[in-house]
């Protein structure tokens, strides 16, 4: 027993055997103590002095010198016993286990971090499938959407032809007119469906307008495509629908072209705009192919206009100004309009100011054309104000104008007189229109500021003088051309110039529209890029007046 206490205590300088060895002198055993012989007493000693080398090896004495706490750890090492452990050896064990139990905790935490992170990407993915669902389908018919129309047969991505049928509904503003928008809703949706029906096979239908769409037919030619789009203008002039007990319903107007892989879309959608308009010459309710004769006839007429074509038209009250709305990037509403004007010529043709322009700028017609523009404008912006009163429109001139001070003068007398808001007046220089006396021209632009009409300066990007005009004149706009805003996506080098635009524009004080929008991609890009407002196709066409007004009206725009 006595070797068994001895060699654990020695082993291990247990504590037990310390007392066990003191101890034994004291304890008695039939009258005689337990060490009765000295060399048993010497055994006690040795035992002693084992543990007293032991506390000294485990720092009990050093702590002591410094006046350090010292405690004894026992833990279990054999089935019999104790050791003792220092207190720093027992601090860095706890610090451990705290640090331990910190990086599960952080473990547990980062978990649940990367959990929602994962959540919070799976809503944001299944939200933007619902904002491209929402943009390339028309809420209204449920057809696709001018969005998705252009997106998918976009130049350079096309791998077959297509036979684009452009559809009008005739005479459609009477249904509104008469039986309220509910019931010129249900007609939209009604010839929707027959739409739908006709292009299920062959490609898909969209409503490109507010009663005007368009089916794209894959691989079908010309020729056949005229035969579906008669039968369509048959089925369409028999979708009925029922109102106060009356059947309602309306004829269409139809244009067909070819869209071949090559060619541009915007070319041939004006070829098909054309025939649906030549249609609607000819009586409505009528289809026009878009062949070889068409096109000949198409590039003739406007090739061989003269200045008395122009007179004539002017004096028959030909020409009609349209509104496009000038939109605020971030919400889409209207914060101003662009006039715009048209010319619907006798024989059905309209034309936009592209045909007619550089002819009726020139000096003989200019006189007369400026006063038909500016007789509808006045009219114009009074109704738009009356709707809000921040709305502005602004407006075409050019060279001939802007170096005359009497037509200046006169212009702004008109507006006055008109008791119109000047500051909701916009007057718009093109790139193309001739500077030829700068002190002169700056003189009136300065007058015109002066009476609180804004000065825009058009088309930026189109000439190589820009930098010139931005420099010379105190404009309040600048209008970044179509063909930047065309390769925003695909030419970091247009991106970068609209970029310094935007910075050159808080530094010279003036704002910048971006013209020619036709995507949600194109508005995303721009809106990153700081340009605030913007005008195109993707927030509305050239119209006339009175449809914009009805869409103010209704908060669609």
């Amino acid at each position: 027993m006595v070797a068994s206490i001895f060699y654990v205590g020695l082993q291990g300088v247990a504590i037990p055997s310390l007392i066990c060895a003191l101890a034994m002198p004291f304890i008695y055993v039939e009258n005689f103590t337990l060490l009765a012989q000295v060399s048993q007493l010497n055994y006690a000693f040795l035992i002693l002095f084992s543990c007293v080398i032991g506390l000294m090896l485990e720092g009990f004495f050093d702590a002591i010198k410094k006046g350090e706490p010292y405690r004894l750890v026992l833990s279990k090492v054999n089935p019999i016993g104790l050791i003792i452990g220092p207190l720093e050896v027992d601090n860095l064990k706890s610090q451990l286990q705290e640090k331990n139990q910190q990086i599960s905790q952080a473990y547990a935490a980062l978990e649940q971090t990367n959990a929602n992170l994962k959540t919070l990407t799976e809503s944001l993915e299944n939200q933007t499938q619902t904002y491209k669902k929402m943009a390339e389908i028309d809420q209204l018919t449920g057809l696709k959407s001018r969005h998705y129309f252009y997106n998918y047969l976009t130049d350079g991505s096309r791998n077959h032809s297509y036979c684009l049928i452009l559809i009008d509904l005739d005479n459609f503003k009477s249904v509104n007119d008469i039986y309220g928008h509910d019931a010129g809703d249900e007609i939209l949706k009604a010839c929707a469906t027959v739409l739908s029906e006709v292009s299920t096979h062959h490609g898909f239908a969209a409503r490109v307008g507010g009663e005007e769409f368009c089916i794209a037919l894959a691989n079908i030619d010309l020729n056949k495509g005229q035969i579906i789009a008669d039968d369509l203008r048959r089925r369409l002039g028999n979708t009925t629908i029922i109102k106060a007990g009356i059947s309602v319903n309306r004829t269409a107007s139809i244009g067909v072209a070819e869209l071949s892989k090559d060619a541009a879309i915007k070319y041939v959608i004006s070829l098909a705009d054309e025939a649906l308009y030549a249609s609607k010459s000819k009586g409505k309710n009528t289809t026009t192919l878009v062949d070889e004769q068409f096109i000949v006839e198409s590039k003739n007429n406007q090739k061989n206009l003269t200045f008395n074509d122009l007179l004539i038209g002017l004096s028959n009250n030909e020409f009609h100004l349209y509104i496009q709305p000038i939109c605020s990037n971030s919400s889409g509403k209207a914060v101003g309009f662009e006039g715009l004007m048209r010319w619907h010529r006798s024989d059905g043709l309209i034309l936009s100011p592209d045909h007619f322009l550089e002819l009726a700028m020139s000096p003989g017609v200019y006189p007369k054309f400026k006063d038909v523009y500016m007789a509808q404008l006045i009219p114009i912006i009074t109704a738009l104000t009356k709707l809000n009163p921040q709305y502005y429109l602004s407006f075409n001139t050019e060279g001939t104008f802007i170096h005359s001070s009497q037509m200046v003068n006169h212009f702004i007398s008109q507006v006055q007189a008109a008791k119109i808001r000047p500051k909701s007046l916009v007057l718009e220089l093109p790139e193309k229109a001739a500077i030829l006396n700068t002190k002169k021209a700056l003189s009136n632009i300065k007058l015109l500021q002066k009476s609180g009409i804004g000065i825009d300066l058009d088309d930026f990007g189109m000439e190589h003088s820009n930098m010139d005009r931005i420099r010379d004149i105190p404009a309040d706009i600048v209008k970044i051309d179509r063909s930047f805003i065309s390769k925003i996506d695909k030419n970091p080098r247009s991106l970068a110039i609209i970029k310094a635009l935007v910075t050159m524009a808080e530094q010279l004080n003036f704002q910048i529209i971006a013209e020619g929008i036709e995507t949600q991609a194109q508005a995303t890009i721009l809106a990153e890029s700081g340009i605030t407002r913007a005008q195109g196709y993707f927030y509305g066409r050239p119209q006339q007046v009175s449809y914009w007004l009805k869409q103010i009206d209704n908060d669609k725009i």
